[in-house]
This record gives structure tokens, sequence and C-alpha cells, in this order.
């Protein structure tokens, strides 16, 4: 557990900023345990960041000025991310258990192609 000042948030890189923010999506997720932020590309941070966000019901419209906000680390969004998680953290936690199991299924479209995958998938979808 981290215990951080607001002058000692306030001094954090963005980049360290993030790390925050991961620390307690892993908390949530052990999935974001493995994520090394100094490698991974904005686009999949963001992907990775905002997707979580949705599906955890993070109140914001996810426009790309948001996204782009969060991947570039800027304080005040990544404050009010972390007041919202840290308020709700057992809420949460439940509801990113849950998400893995209601999150509907990527499949690509060149899959859809075929009439018994698209039969399948609306069988999945009808469930």
């Amino acid at each position: 557990m981290q215990h951080l000042s607001m002058v000692e948030f306030d001094d954090k890189a963005p980049l360290e900023l993030l790390e925050l923010v991961n620390k307690v999506f892993a908390h949530l997720d052990k999935t974001h345990e493995s994520v090394d932020m100094q490698k991974e590309t904005q686009d999949k941070t963001e992907e990775r960041i905002c997707g979580f966000l949705k599906v955890l019901g993070y109140p914001a419209d996810f426009n790309p000025n948001f996204c782009r906000e969060v991947v570039h680390g800027d304080k005040k969004t990544l404050q009010h991310i972390l007041f919202w998680m840290l308020t709700r953290l057992p809420d949460l936690q439940r509801k990113a258990y849950t998400a893995r199991f209601l999150v509907p299924l990527q499949i690509p479209d060149e899959f859809m192609v075929d009439e018994e995958m698209r039969e399948t998938m609306q069988i999945f979808r009808d469930l």
C-alpha cells in the first residue's frame, strides 16, 4: 500500500502517475500486473486503460481527448480516476471479477463471413 500526500502526488511524473493507476488496476485484475508501462506503446496503453475503465463503469464519455489525457498522464484526469476507483474499491473488485465473464467476445469480421459462425455467435448473444 502506498501513502501519498497531495504534494507528493503532484510531484510525480506522468509515467509514474500511470504506473500508480496500473497498480490499482492490478489490485482489481491480476492481468495488469505483468504490464511494463515503459515498454508498452501509447496506443496499447490507451486501449487497455480506457477499456478497463469502461468495464468498471467510469463516468466519462471516453472521447479521444479524454483518452489522450489519460495516456499522457494528465494529473487532473488521473486524480479523478484514482479518487473514483479508491472510493469504490470493494464494488470495483466485484465488478472486475464478474466482468471477465460478461464482456462480449470480439470476433474479427473475416470469421463472421461463415454462416455457421454467425449462427453460433447469435446463439451466444441470446444467452
